[in-house]
């Protein structure tokens, strides 16, 4: 996770395009499907162009975000990944992505801190407006938000979908497909009555220090 660089698509932008594709057909695959409008969307680290992939595309198109003219002509979703991309240099890739147990589990607010895992990879997730503008791109824009464990890595858009900012498309895709997990587990806890063992700010600092041991000392104490 936060990948400067990735081997498997950001050697050239031939390996870019190619992964930007299998990786949008692998998240249908997943049932996570194209909102509506949307685009998935990755770019060499610090370029100024950008590929993009839409639900009726058969391959991805070229778009410099650098050019008004090319924006002006594009859908509103490229003009919202475009603003990102410029605000957030560490972000190389955006998917855009219907989760359906996400919107679902999100309809009455943020999403509860009920799976301890996808929490310490994720952070906070802001839950906004579809209309990205003004406030809303400065909110994505920041390093992260309130007393979060991780910069801004997931947006819901309320109604509408998700946002995935990854340092490349793999990262992306992997976010949204964690965040669904992550709402799966809500809509379980709501279906057996009310939510349980909600996560505490405390008890998550507890685990990423574990998770932070056995990756750095294989599980055993430090000596």
């Amino acid at each position: 996770m936060g990948n400067s660089f990735c081997r498997l698509c950001q050697k050239d932008e031939k390996q870019l395009i190619s992964e930007l594709a299998i990786c949008s057909k692998g998240i249908s695959a997943k049932g996570l499907s194209f909102a509506n409008g949307s685009v998935q969307s990755a770019r060499l680290p610090g370029s100024t162009g950008i590929w993009t992939l839409s639900r009726n595309d058969a391959k991805p198109s070229f778009i410099d975000i650098s050019n008004p003219s090319q924006l002006s002509e594009s859908i509103p979703d490229i003009s919202i990944h475009a603003a990102i991309y410029r605000q957030r240099p560490d972000i190389n890739a955006i998917c855009h992505t219907r989760n359906p147990y996400t919107i679902c589990a999100a309809a009455g607010g943020s999403l509860e801190k009920v799976h301890g895992e996808a929490a310490l990879i994720l952070g906070d997730i802001p839950v906004i407006d579809y209309n990205l503008t003004g406030p809303y791109l400065e909110l994505i824009s920041k390093a992260s938000i309130g007393e979060p464990l991780r910069p801004i890595r997931t947006v819901i858009l309320a109604g509408n979908g998700v946002l995935g900012l990854g340092a490349c498309i793999h990262e992306a895709r992997a976010f949204v497909e964690i965040l669904e997990e992550w709402a799966m587990f809500k809509i379980f806890s709501k279906i057996h009555g009310k939510t349980v063992n909600v996560l505490t700010l405390e008890q998550l600092r507890s685990l990423g220090s574990r998770y932070a041991r056995s990756i750095k000392f294989g599980g055993r104490q430090s000596a």
